[in-house]
């Protein structure tokens, strides 16, 4: 998977021999995090699917997000982000967690994951296939800044409207909860798997409002309602 990543190619399916343990699922990770030409600037976090929660006994999963695939919001133009034109895309409204030094200097914004893969049917493998393949990460974008995310009391309403049609919407009304809880667990596995999360790192604390599958040239606008908002067009990968 590591070289299909690197050409921009498709992939029929995962390897044979796929891990048969979330454990051995990561150390596949971390050794193709090791062959990989670039330095890891943060972690996706997504959902382990409920299907699966009795086999593996855990809520979420994690993969690495490269430095070059980070791009910042532009107020005045869709980002550009690219993902495997044949193989599987999605556009996932995130909160992005910025660590500092010390938790209580952890920053938030608001943002998106961009999952792709080589596999286009990745996910009906299971978590250990994603985790396998980065987490099924292809990018991140990272929008303005939450200011008030901690002492906030009010809900959030996120929605994401992709090619002018409404993809999804929730009314965040536990906030910042969830995000709170997806990064207490990276923050698990990091200590667990010997990952150092120094200051900058970024975390993807999951998706809001889903897991909206898109092709190649999908205009996406992703409004968190008084927090902002983010627009991003899907383009292809090139090797």
């Amino acid at each position: 998977m590591v070289r299909a990543r690197a050409a921009g190619r498709a992939l029929p399916g995962p390897p044979s021999g796929l891990p048969s343990t979330l454990a051995d699922a990561y150390r596949l990770q971390d050794h193709s995090i090791a062959r990989w030409d670039d330095r890891v600037a943060g972690w996706k976090v997504g959902g382990v699917p409920a299907d699966y929660l009795d086999r593996f006994a855990e809520r979420y999963l994690a993969g690495p997000i490269f430095e070059m695939t980070v791009r910042r919001a532009d107020a005045a133009a869709p980002v550009a982000m690219p993902v495997f034109a044949e193989g599987f895309a999605a556009i996932e409204p995130e909160f992005v967690f910025r660590l500092g030094t010390r938790p209580e200097e952890d920053r938030m914004f608001i943002g998106a994951e961009i999952a792709s893969s080589p596999i286009p049917d990745i996910n009906a493998y299971g978590p250990v296939a994603v985790i396998s393949d980065f987490g099924n990460n292809n990018g991140l974008l990272v929008g303005p800044e939450v200011i008030d995310w901690r002492t906030r009391a009010r809900p959030v309403h996120v929605r994401a409207v992709i090619d002018g049609e409404l993809a999804g919407e929730r009314e965040v009304e536990d906030f910042p909860r969830d995000a709170l809880a997806s990064l207490a667990f990276l923050r698990r596995l990091a200590d667990e798997r010997g990952h150092a999360l120094p200051s900058g790192t970024f975390v993807s604390s999951g998706a809001i409002t889903g897991v909206h599958e898109a092709g190649v040239g999908a205009g996406a606008v992703l409004d968190f309602g008084d927090l902002g908002s983010v627009a991003l067009e899907l383009v292809g990968m090139t090797g």
